[in-house]
């Protein structure tokens, strides 16, 4: 995990300082992420996917599965709260080109990038839908991964609730 964030680091920087300076807001503002910035929330789905011993699929989509949240970063006015609609989709769009260069670096294969963008996209389906509509929804394989992937994000943050 440590060689694919380093290798993220070095190659990205522009959107790590973008992930950086993304907040999710504090206290009140998002009750489901007040460790502060996106680039920590990834940071530490990361370490609990490094920890878990997930498949190198998931810990691919831990690192990249809120990249699209500074771009679709919205205030709710009525109440301040900080939200990411869509996020998902948009960060396995930036996700693309970003696991090309993973595939031709040789981190991962090039049939596993439709796969890892899939997690990406559907990563936010966890917190909506109930794990038996999910478990129905995908095969076995993919459910399993997306529900690791749902359980690094849930771990991987502070929340009130």
């Amino acid at each position: 995990m440590n060689e694919l964030v380093e290798w993220f680091c070095r190659n990205y920087p522009d959107l790590k300082k973008l992930m950086q300076t993304c907040e999710h807001g504090e206290g009140d503002i998002n009750p489901y992420h007040i460790e502060g910035d996106c680039w920590s929330h990834t940071m530490m789905v990361c370490k609990v996917a490094e920890i878990k011993g997930v498949s190198k699929v998931v810990q691919v989509a831990s690192l990249l599965h809120d990249i699209g949240k500074p771009s679709s970063r919205k205030v709710k006015p009525s109440n301040n709260h900080v939200l990411f609609f869509g996020h998902e989709e948009q960060s396995a769009k930036m996700a693309k080109p970003i696991l090309d260069k993973l595939a031709e670096y040789g981190y991962i294969k090039s049939s596993d990038i439709e796969y890892i963008l899939d997690l990406i996209r559907y990563h936010g389906l966890v917190y909506k839908e109930s794990i038996d509509n999910l478990s129905k929804r995908f095969d076995q394989k993919f459910f399993c991964h997306l529900m690791q992937l749902g359980e690094c994000d849930k771990l991987g943050r502070f929340h009130k609730i």
